[in-house]
């Protein structure tokens, strides 16, 4: 559990946003969809799986970011629409770990996720970004397949 590797930041084009913790799921597929339009209609070319960085957390939602990454930068352009922007994906050290299953269960695996970094006395960031490594509509759908980054500090 907890794999070592190093983030390289990528351009992407992304979407800000805030969701309460029972539809946060459905708030990223959107968010990942639109910005794939836009990707689409600027004619840009996107590549590797679609993200969401977790900016913030509370007990009413999440405050987060869904980014697709893009093969290259379009020169000049800071922002696709109104509402999607562009930058580049987090980059750093981090851990890596899998979560294997409907994203209803996802809670779970951040549980271990947690406990494990606490038991090796791991400094990590506030951070988490999840790598959605298959297109699942449903959060109850048991073959969804993420990776879980944990930026350290």
């Amino acid at each position: 559990m907890g794999e070592t590797t190093d983030l390289t930041a990528r351009p992407a084009a992304y979407l800000d946003g805030r969701a309460g913790r029972d539809e946060v799921y459905s708030a990223i597929i959107g968010a990942i969809g639109l910005v794939r339009t836009e990707i689409g209609k600027a004619g840009l070319k996107p590549v590797d799986h679609p993200i969401a960085i977790f900016l913030e957390a509370d007990d009413s939602g999440f405050k987060f970011r869904a980014a697709v990454p893009l093969a290259g930068a379009p020169d000049g352009k800071t922002q696709l629409s109104d509402a999607v922007k562009i930058g580049e994906t987090p980059v750093g050290k981090a851990m890596r770990f899998e979560h294997r299953g409907a994203y209803d269960d996802i809670d779970g695996t951040y549980e271990a996720i947690t406990a494990y970094l606490d038991e090796k006395g791991v400094d990590a960031q506030d951070v988490f970004v999840e790598e959605y490594l298959n297109d699942i509509k449903s959060p109850e759908d048991p073959n969804l397949q993420v990776d879980i980054y944990v930026l350290l500090k």
